[in-house]
């Protein structure tokens, strides 16, 4: 493992997963959904590097989860405005 790599943390994997779950589902709340595509994308990469153990991957995929999410959110309020413009 090089100085960069971070040792497999389950108790750290379930709290990245948690706290994503917790600001997409927010943003889920508000009626705002993300392609199905980019979420299956996303958990596919989030249980991939899970399975490998490998924690930095996993929380790039955690984070690219929430990301995915806010682009789905910031994309749908482009368009509200649009049509209220």
């Amino acid at each position: 493992m090089s100085a960069f790599e971070e040792q497999w943390n389950e108790s750290k994997a379930i709290l990245l997963l948690q706290r994503a779950r917790k600001l997409v589902g927010g943003i889920e709340a508000t009626g705002l959904r993300m392609p199905q595509s980019a979420r299956e994308q996303c958990h596919a990469c989030v249980v991939a590097a899970h399975d490998a153990r490998d924690m930095t991957d996993y929380r790039s995929a955690v984070k690219a989860y929430e990301e995915a999410a806010r682009e789905a959110y910031r994309k749908a309020k482009k368009g509200v405005k649009r049509e209220e413009g």
